[in-house]
């Protein structure tokens, strides 16, 4: 995604890869907390459910960085 927005000649396709940068943090953050609360709290004891949407969105956050943008 940063060498995308870095090869980005002009501000339009800058302005497409930030929205879509965001767009899938958004979309992963609601995601990752139906998920969380619905499958993997059931099946393993030590975790506990996500309560806020900032929780998730940092999870999600922490999640795509791991992964490498």
């Amino acid at each position: 995604m940063l060498r995308d927005l870095a090869n980005a000649k002009k501000m339009n396709d800058a302005l497409t890869e930030i929205l879509i940068f965001v767009l899938s943090i958004l979309i992963s953050t609601f995601v990752l907390r139906f998920a969380w609360n619905k499958s993997l709290v059931k099946h393993i004891s030590t975790l506990k459910p996500i309560k806020t949407f900032l929780d998730a969105f940092i999870l999600s956050i922490a999640i795509t960085v791991v992964r490498g943008l």
